[in-house]
């Protein structure tokens, strides 16, 4: 927007503003310190909350720790905090850009040259970003087109449409047929979720009943070594093999939970004499750069390739640790663990043929599940 002055906060500088807030945190509140950012992403962001008064009246859905209203008033000065301190240096998380930008819209009334607007990947949608789509375009015949599926759902957004503006009572459609993923991998990867709640995108829940692959391929591999090296050695042996086998370097992607997990991957298919292309976050995959694809999961969302291997799928890694630290939330816990288990089942159905995990020690809990699913 022209005259805009504010530029997007990125995880770095947001940790260090978030610790200088949370120097106000109250000791009497008995609050862990992971309340806080959960309460910011969750409720006072979500609603637009930008004062105590309205954080006082705000409905806090979903939340597992009841806080009254002095409680209320104790921890708000945090979160004022870190909003001065944002803007103080000139940023905006993207949820506020996004706010931001309908807001301009709205005030000034403006109307946009645009008939219509289509969105893929709706679930990882926030409902501010669905008020900004509802902004863009005036209400009318096809005016808006989302496909969605809130299984892959790995950002925690949750969104209810019709709150957003956008009515799709009776317009909308499942979609049950998969052309990408084989029968078996389906699956394998649909018992991740089987007995977690998932939404429709618009208030209701949704279910995997009458969700068919029309391809078969091999059952998914479960390998589980004894040590890092030995996975190492069976990584660069494995996508040796495959390709021996006829597959290009390129059809083939191996993941891993975290930075750490993909550099493990990286230096492991070298130690094997492959070429490897990482597809890293700000880029896109360019088929015609030759390689074995490396990548975290959270990037293989939204692409596909012949075959997938999800590496170091170890206890403690996937689901990871810290995306489990929510104090004594036992609905944040069950949230993080549902989006810890949508991430490895977006990583999982990439593949079009065949899938492998492999992990060292103790195998994630999330895998077994899977294999008793099969």
């Amino acid at each position: 927007m022209r005259g805009y002055r504010f530029e997007p906060v990125f995880d770095g500088e947001g940790n260090e503003l978030w610790e200088n807030a949370l120097a106000l945190a109250l000791p009497e509140t008995d609050l862990p310190v992971g309340f806080y950012r959960q309460e910011w992403d969750e409720v006072i962001q979500p609603q637009g909350v930008s004062s105590l008064e309205e954080y006082l009246k705000v409905a806090r859905l979903g939340r597992g720790t009841r806080i009254g209203r002095a409680t209320r008033e104790k921890v708000w000065p945090v979160f004022r905090e870190y909003r001065s301190q944002l803007t103080e240096r000139g940023k905006r998380e993207y949820i506020d850009m996004i706010r931001d930008a309908r807001q301009l819209i709205e005030r000034q009334g403006l109307r946009l040259p645009y008939r219509a607007v289509v969105v893929d990947e709706a679930q990882d949608m926030s409902a501010e970003a669905f008020r900004l789509i509802r902004a863009l375009v005036l209400p009318g015949p096809n005016d808006i087109f989302l496909v969605g599926d809130a299984h892959q759902r790995i950002y925690r957004h949750r969104a209810v449409l019709g709150k957003c503006g956008i009515d799709i009572r009776g317009r909308s459609r499942k979609l049950r047929l998969n052309y990408r993923t084989t029968d078996e991998i389906r699956r394998f990867a649909v018992a991740l979720l089987e007995d977690r709640p998932i939404d429709d995108l618009d208030g209701g829940l949704d279910d995997q009943q009458g969700y068919m692959s029309l391809t078969h391929g091999p059952k998914v591999e479960v390998h589980r070594l004894n040590t890092l090296a030995e996975e190492a050695s069976f990584l660069g042996r494995y996508v040796k093999d495959l390709i021996a086998s006829g597959a290009a370097p390129e059809s083939i992607c191996v993941v891993g939970r975290t930075k750490n997990v993909v550099q493990h991957v990286k230096d492991s298919l070298r130690a094997a004499s492959l070429d490897i292309y990482e597809v890293k976050r700000e880029a896109s995959d360019n088929r015609s750069r030759p390689g074995v694809r490396v990548a975290t999961m959270h990037r293989v969302k939204g692409l596909e390739f012949d075959h997938m291997l999800v590496a170091s799928a170890n206890d403690r890694v996937i689901p990871l640790a810290n995306a489990l630290s929510v104090g004594d939330d036992p609905v944040g816990l069950r949230n993080a663990e549902t989006a810890e288990r949508a991430l490895l089942y977006v990583a999982l159905t990439r593949a079009k043929k065949s899938a492998v995990v492999s992990g060292w020690g103790v195998i994630s809990e999330f895998v077994r599940r899977c294999r008793i699913g099969e």
